[in-house]
């Protein structure tokens, strides 16, 4: 219990690690944007994620460890569907939007994934969320809609297609999120790595038909590696590892943090004019995504027999037989069973506790 708990704190502060590193592409993104088209900008940064993770497995290849967790059979069906939606549908819309969006607007927007990405884990993933639960998402909802009045009060440069495009980037990265949870149990720097460079190189390659492509200096592009490298590479890769430790509901509130962490670094980067009830939006959203976070439940439950492969410590789901070899390296990934197991302890939505509530 004690080892399974350090691992559930470890992954929370990751999360929230992975969403500040996020948070920074905002007004980033907004600074690279000044002559460079979206295209470019979002394959650019997707495909230097991608290159970071690739070479962060072939350093790690010889210690044996990545290649018995690697994507295996359907799975690939959930990772074509992550690329197409959080590698290439979301950040698009996310960058032609942010075009037409102030900085701090679209930062605050960037919560409405979380409430996509919960409703979709409790509709499609069963996943439970509590009378506090619910009313942190409530929290959320009212900071957007209290964002959308400020929004179409204010003449300033957030124009509401701007608005409608991060929306939609929101609802793409949702059903990515829930995609990715699906196969989280595998290597998360291959994850990424794929849809990083896949994802990148569709957008390039479309960019470049379209003209769209323009000229890199080797400022922009030492930008571009290193911001894609953090705030999509680093980020997505912890927040693959909450998932696959904390479950769809926990892991999306907690990066749902990363917009207010958007919103404060475009005022303080940007220069902004904070305008309307933008403070009292980014209160009610940061404080639904905090109050969801501590939304926990404990009941008995039954795990079935299950067999998969997996990185993992010796907690008190993993009492089996190893080989030197595996005891020799820990955490580590191998292939091994549960058997049936019924008790009752305070649990996330981890890649072992995916029942019925």
């Amino acid at each position: 219990m004690h080892v399974r708990s350090n691992r559930h704190v470890r992954a929370r502060l990751e999360v929230l690690f992975g969403a500040l590193a996020f948070a920074a592409s905002v007004p980033a993104g907004k600074l690279l944007l000044r002559g460079a088209s979206p295209l470019a900008l979002s394959g650019g940064l997707y495909l230097a994620a991608g290159l970071l993770c690739a070479l962060l497995i072939g350093i790690d290849a010889m210690g044996g460890l990545g290649e018995r967790n690697r994507l295996a059979g359907r799975e690939w069906l959930w990772m074509g569907g992550a690329v197409l939606l959080g590698g290439m549908l979301g950040p698009l819309a996310l960058f032609y939007g942010l075009r037409l969006t102030d900085g701090y607007v679209a930062g605050l927007l960037l919560n409405l994934e979380a409430v996509f990405t919960v409703g979709l884990g409790v509709l499609v993933s069963g996943e439970r969320v509590g009378p506090r639960g619910f009313a942190a998402i409530a929290l959320v909802i009212a900071g957007a809609a209290l964002l959308a009045g400020a929004v179409r009060a204010d003449q300033g440069a957030t124009h509401p297609l701007g608005a409608l495009l991060v929306v939609a980037a929101c609802a793409c990265w949702g059903l990515d999120n829930n995609f990715t949870q699906r196969i989280s149990v595998r290597d998360a720097r291959q994850i990424v790595a794929i849809k990083g460079v896949a994802g990148g190189v569709a957008i390039l390659a479309i960019a470049t038909a379209l003209g769209q492509l323009g000229a890199w200096s080797a400022a922009r592009f030492a930008s571009v590696a290193l911001l894609g490298s953090v705030s999509y590479g680093l980020s997505i890769v912890l927040f693959v590892r909450g998932l696959r430790e904390l479950g769809v509901v926990h892991t999306a509130t907690l990066f749902a943090l990363a917009p207010g962490f958007a919103s404060l670094l475009s005022w303080l980067i940007l220069r902004e004019t904070v305008r309307g009830g933008a403070v009292a939006a980014l209160a009610l959203m940061s404080g639904g995504a905090l109050l969801l976070a501590s939304d926990v439940h404990e009941h008995e439950h039954t795990h079935e027999p299950l067999e998969h492969a997996h990185v993992h410590e010796h907690d008190e789901h993993h009492q089996h037989e190893h080989t030197p070899e595996e005891l020799a390296q820990v955490p580590h990934a191998h292939r091994h069973r549960h058997g049936r197991l019924t008790h009752s302890h305070p649990h996330t939505h981890d890649i072992h506790h995916r029942h019925k509530h």
